[in-house]
C-alpha cells in the first residue's frame, strides 16, 4: 500500500474524520488492488528488456541507416511516426490499466505522443532535404526550418486539445518556441541578442496569462514553463543591455523578489522555487561585488537565512493564533 495514502488514512482516523470500519475497508481495498510483487518483478524485467532493446537499436540503426536508399529511409521514418501515433492512440483505450512499466495507459499514450511529435519533425525535415537534393522543391535552410516548425506546432496543438496531458502541454510550449524562434530568425536575421530575451519574456508572459485563465492545465506546469522562460529572457536582456554588473545583479534580485511575491499571491510553489533559486544565485554575487572578501558572502547568507526562518516561524505562529481565535 502506498505510504502516503496510509499516512493520510491514519491522520483522518486520528482526527475522527473517518471511523475504524471505513478505515479498515479502505486499507483492505488498497492492499487488494495494489500491484503485487510478481507484477513488480515482471514490470522490472520488461523495463530492463526494453532498455537493452533500445540500446541495441541505437547502436544498430546508424549502421543500417547508411546502407538504406533515400526512399527506404523515408519509409522507415514515416512508419515509425505512424506507429508511435497508433500506439499512443491504442494505449488511450486502456483506461486505468497498466502498460509495460507505466502506471496507466494515459501516461503511456502521453509519452508515445511526444515521441511521435519528435519523429514527425525529423520526418518533415528529411522530406524537405530529399526534395531539395532532387531539385523538386528548393528553399533556404531558414524557410525549411520554419515549415517544419509550423507542421510540428499544428500537430502538437492537435494532440494537446485532444488529450490535455502534461507532456503534450510541454510539447506544445516548446513547439511554439521553435516556431516563433524560426520565424524571428527568418524575419530578423541580424537581430541583437537581447531581442531573443524579449521574445522569451513575451512567450512566457502569454503562457502565464493563459495558465492563469485556466486555459492551460495543469497550472503548476504552465506556471513553471512561464516563469522559467521569463526569468531566462529577463536575464538575457539585463546581462546584454546593462554593462554595470552591480546594477544588473540588483535588478535580477528585484525580479526574484517579485517572483516570491507572485508565488504567494497565486499560491504556486513552483514560482517560489524559481524566485528562491534566483536569490540563491544572485545574492552571493551582490555581496561579492560589495564586499570582495571570500568570508562575507556565506556569512551574510547564513545570517539572512536565519532571520528569514525566524520571520517565517513567527508569521506561521501568528496565522495559527488567528485561526484559533
Amino acid at each position: 500500500m502506498n505510504k502516503k495514502v496510509r499516512d493520510y488514512l491514519d491522520r483522518w482516523r486520528d482526527n475522527s474524520l473517518i471511523d475504524e470500519d471505513t478505515y479498515n475497508k479502505i486499507v483492505s481495498f488498497e492492499e487488494n488492488t495494489d500491484t503485487n510483487q510478481k507484477s513488480k518483478v515482471a514490470r522490472a524485467i520488461t523495463l530492463l528488456g526494453g532498455l537493452f532493446l533500445l540500446s541495441g537499436l541505437i547502436g544498430t540503426l546508424p549502421l543500417l541507416w547508411t546502407n538504406l536508399a533515400y526512399w527506404a529511409q523515408l519509409l522507415l521514418l514515416i512508419v515509425t511516426t505512424y506507429f508511435l501515433f497508433y500506439a499512443g492512440t491504442y494505449s488511450e483505450k486502456i483506461e486505468g490499466g497498466n502498460l509495460v512499466f507505466f502506471k496507466s495507459g494515459e501516461r503511456a499514450s502521453s509519452f508515445l505522443f511526444v515521441l511521435s511529435t519528435i519523429a514527425l519533425g525529423i520526418t518533415i525535415d528529411f522530406i524537405l532535404q530529399i526534395l531539395d537534393e532532387i531539385n523538386i522543391f528548393s528553399v533556404e535552410e531558414d524557410v525549411s526550418i520554419l515549415i517544419s516548425s509550423i507542421i510540428v506546432l499544428s500537430y502538437s496543438t492537435y494532440l494537446f486539445t485532444r488529450t490535455k496531458l502534461a507532456l503534450q502541454h510541454v510539447a506544445l510550449f516548446y513547439s511554439l518556441c521553435f516556431f516563433l524562434g524560426s520565424l524571428g530568425a527568418l524575419l530578423f536575421p541580424y537581430a541583437e541578442p537581447w531581442t531573443g530575451g524579449l521574445l522569451a519574456v513575451a512567450i512566457g508572459t502569454a503562457w502565464g496569462l493563459n495558465t492563469w485563465s485556466s486555459l492551460l492545465q495543469p497550472s503548476w506546469l504552465g506556471y513553471f514553463l512561464s516563469s522559467s522562460t521569463i526569468a531566462i529572457g529577463m536575464t538575457i536582456i539585463i546581462e546584454t543591455l546593462i554593462e554595470n554588473d552591480l546594477l544588473s545583479i540588483i535588478l535580477l534580485i528585484i525580479g526574484s523578489i517579485v517572483y516570491v511575491w507572485a508565488s504567494i499571491e497565486l499560491s504556486e510553489q513552483i514560482i517560489f522555487f524559481i524566485g528562491a533559486l534566483g536569490l540563491i544565485i544572485n545574492l552571493p554575487r551582490l555581496i561579492t561585488e560589495i564586499l570582495p572578501d571570500d568570508i562575507w558572502p556565506p556569512l551574510i547568507l547564513f545570517l539572512v537565512g536565519a532571520v528569514l526562518i525566524v520571520v517565517g516561524l513567527y508569521l506561521n505562529r501568528l496565522r495559527e493564533n488567528i485561526k484559533t481565535n
